[in-house]
């Protein structure tokens, strides 16, 4: 149960932020359009589930390496240029994640003393998403990185 959980936890958070964002939206919608008086906090509440979403989203493809890519070039290449171009383009992914992540922190710093004044809540709680969510993008390439050399060195002992 709590493998399945850890398997799947970027599915399972992102897919509840995101229907509490949809429920969020369409009180907002039958606040504004149904009784005249719009809630303003539903605004500012529905981006920020958006971005943890959002980010949660794309932690799950980096998982499961399901992120779009164009490989027309790359499968015209022979099998060994393929495989270095694939490691390569992952190495540059995490080389970017890590310079995401280390740019990230100043500006979550920046954010520390203005609040989202409909919610009462410090923007860093919105900006938190980027350090934290990358930190976890990394972690999950890494770990795929780790599963497809050990599954590839597996295949070759056979």
């Amino acid at each position: 149960m709590l493998k399945k959980f850890y398997n799947n936890f970027e599915e399972i958070i992102g897919s509840s932020l995101f229907l509490i964002m949809l429920i969020v939206l369409v009180v907002q919608t039958l606040t504004r359009q149904g009784i005249g008086v719009p809630l303003v906090w539903t605004e500012e509440l529905s981006k920020l589930l958006f971005i943890y979403a959002g980010y949660l989203g794309i932690v799950a493809c980096i998982k499961d390496n399901s992120h779009v890519s164009i490989d027309v070039f790359v499968k015209r290449l022979p099998a060994k240029a393929q495989k270095w171009v694939y490691i390569f383009n992952q190495l540059l992914i995490l080389t970017a994640l890590i310079t995401i992540f280390y740019i990230s922190i100043p500006i979550l710093e920046r954010q520390e003393h203005l609040t989202i004044v409909t919610l009462q809540i410090s923007y860093v709680y919105m900006y938190a998403a980027l350090p934290i969510l990358t930190l976890l993008m990394i972690f999950r390439l890494i770990e795929r990185l780790i599963k497809e050399w050990r599954n590839s060195r597996a295949g070759g002992v056979k």
